[in-house]
């Protein structure tokens, strides 16, 4: 009976705060303890802890690591495992802490930074890159692209991968922080575990689903005014998972194929890109 109390306890005493779902439970025999978790999800994601547990007669058999990554479609990932120190006394684990969950792998630190990303619309096109990287209206401290164009412009994609996540059911749009959530968009996890987000996406315009793999050039969505907008654009983002912003991405600067697709550059903000390849 103690023991099933304190597998209770340790469930209750977990407060998650979750960008992507991972069923996290327990399991107690004898003396020891065994933290699980479950990832429903076809990509990876990482679980970081925002600290150390605080144990009482108990021990660990090696290094409490604060990011652990779970596998796509995985179960009974162990996290940590609990070992009674002396079983003549009690025990206990007076806290653990507090974690959150990210999609992909949040241990990555190095990443193809020499891809050259292609130009996210038709051979052909020209838009005006509104806003660049570190932009004052919603861009501070964030390597993100807007590219303005009309509602209903074929979106391609700037590079291949597998799509992870896409929203396509809202229809509003304002200038306004507070209408951030109500983006539509899609989401494409790369070789290298970054991941790019195309947004503002039309209503019902996004034209892959999750777990589709797309070439670099293939139409994925159609550009619209959702979300946090001053206007019709597409805002384009790649990051990597950064497990000590739970709040931030980790945003990268990009190099594209410009001109005839033989020159390479960083884009640069309020000039023009006509797409000739």
């Amino acid at each position: 009976m103690k023991k099933l109390f304190i597998a209770g306890f340790i469930i209750l005493s977990l407060t998650a705060y979750s960008q992507k779902p991972a069923r996290l439970y327990t399991e107690v025999k004898q003396d020891t303890v065994t933290y699980y978790a479950d990832n429903s999800e076809i990509y990876p994601v990482s679980i970081s802890f925002t600290g150390q547990p605080e144990l009482e007669n108990l021990r660990t058999p090696g290094k409490f690591e604060t990011v652990k990554v779970l596998p796509p479609e995985s179960k009974r990932n162990r996290l940590i495992t609990f070992i009674v120190t002396d079983r003549k006394k009690g025990w206990k684990i007076r806290k653990m802490p507090n974690y959150y969950t990210l999609a992909g792998d949040a241990t990555i630190k190095s990443y193809n930074s020499d891809y050259v990303y292609d130009l996210p619309f038709q051979k052909g096109k020209s838009f005006l890159m509104y806003q660049g990287y570190n932009g004052t209206f919603s861009h501070q401290n964030e390597n993100s692209l807007d590219f303005t164009m009309p509602e209903g412009t074929e979106i391609t994609a700037a590079r291949e991968g597998k799509v992870i996540d896409v929203v396509q059911s809202n229809n509003t749009g304002c200038p306004s922080i507070s209408c951030a959530h109500l983006a539509n968009y899609v989401s494409i996890m790369h070789s290298d575990g970054t991941i790019a987000q195309y947004f503002h996406l039309k209503q019902n315009g996004v034209q892959v689903k999750a777990g589709d793999l797309v070439k670099k050039g293939d139409v994925i969505a159609l550009s619209g005014n959702t979300g946090w907008t001053n206007g019709p654009h597409l805002h384009f983002v790649c990051f990597l998972p950064d497990a000590s912003k739970p709040k931030q991405k980790n945003t990268l600067k990009t190099l594209f194929r410009t001109e005839d697709g033989t020159k390479s550059e960083y884009l640069t903000e309020k000039k023009t890109y006509l797409k000739q390849y």
